[in-house]
């Protein structure tokens, strides 16, 4: 049985235009997860092929996510998104890959509708094992910006460093600990050149090298 979840993030814009973003896949692309090769038909799958949609509750259906649903409601002039995945199991606090999942691409929807409609994403995904204090502290010193979400195992920043991009970290051992384990960086960018974007891709590898065994980058539409 799935571990229960309750995901919910902010946006500063109507519902409509937040049920725009989850039900156009065009749109869903520039949101969802990350530039892999793969991202077409995981989207096609997920949002379309194992989805029904109510006008503001999507339900997914697949054998992963059975019985889960995303949800839209305003909030003052806002609006609040939710992944809800129920179940009565305790939440031992342990790692989950669907729920550190959705608190990423929530904000990664959020940065989006906030402030890159109509922009095309591209991203840089960094895999790897290293301790994940030691790789929470290093980023501290070296990306400025503000701390959207600051959770066990996921830290989001909202950074102007690269343009008004978002940076998130997932690590499977929690980020205060001392314990080594596999580690993740998603650095999610609109309007850059691509000389930019090449040489952010280079810098933050290099970078990243630094702190994790096993290093790889995926590098979506260079």
């Amino acid at each position: 049985m799935p571990k229960p979840y309750d995901v919910s993030v902010e946006t500063r814009v109507a519902p409509a235009r937040i049920w725009k973003a989850l039900t156009d896949v065009d749109q869903i692309a520039e949101w969802f997860g990350w530039d892999a090769e793969t991202l077409v038909n995981e989207i096609q799958f997920i949002f379309v092929d194992h989805s029904t949609a109510d006008p503001d509750r999507m339900r997914l259906t697949s054998e992963e996510m059975a019985g889960m649903y995303v949800e839209v409601a305003a909030s003052g002039g806002n609006s609040l998104i939710r992944a809800v995945q129920p179940g009565e199991g305790p939440d031992d606090g342990e790692f989950d890959a669907m729920e550190e999942g959705w608190i990423a691409f929530f904000h990664q929807l959020r940065r989006y509708v906030e402030d890159h409609t109509g922009e095309e994403r591209r991203t840089l995904y960094f895999t790897g094992s290293g301790n994940a204090a030691e790789i929470s502290a290093a980023l501290d010193g070296r990306l400025a910006g503000r701390h959207w979400f600051d959770g066990r195992h996921t830290r989001v920043v909202a950074t102007e460093d690269f343009g008004y991009g978002l940076m998130v970290l997932s690590t499977t051992p929690p980020l205060a600990s001392g314990e080594t384990g596999p580690a993740t960086l998603t650095l999610s960018t609109w309007g850059l050149s691509d000389e930019e974007f090449s040489q952010l891709a280079g810098s933050w590898s290099k970078w990243w090298d630094g702190h994790v065994t096993g290093h790889e980058l995926v590098m979506g539409r260079a």
